[in-house]
C-alpha cells in the first residue's frame, strides 16, 4: 500500500474492522463467506500486531 504513514495506519485499521464486522455479522456482506472474512482478519492481525493491540482487538474477537 502506497500511502503516507499517518494515513496508512488509518486505512489498515479500517480494513481490519471491516473484516471483523463481516466475520461477526455475515449478513453485512452476503457475497463474502464468514470463513474468508476471518482468514483476512487473522492475516491482518498477524501482519500488524501493534495496531491490533492499539485498537483493543485480538485474534479471538471474531468469536466474541
Amino acid at each position: 500500500m502506497h500511502a503516507r504513514p499517518q494515513f496508512r495506519e488509518i486505512l489498515i485499521a479500517q480494513r481490519m474492522t471491516r473484516w471483523l464486522r463481516i466475520a461477526k455479522y455475515p449478513h453485512i456482506a452476503s457475497k463474502c463467506p464468514p470463513a474468508r472474512a476471518r482468514k483476512n482478519y487473522w492475516r491482518l492481525c498477524a501482519r500488524y500486531p501493534e495496531l491490533m493491540q492499539r485498537l483493543g482487538l485480538n485474534e479471538f474477537s471474531v468469536y466474541l
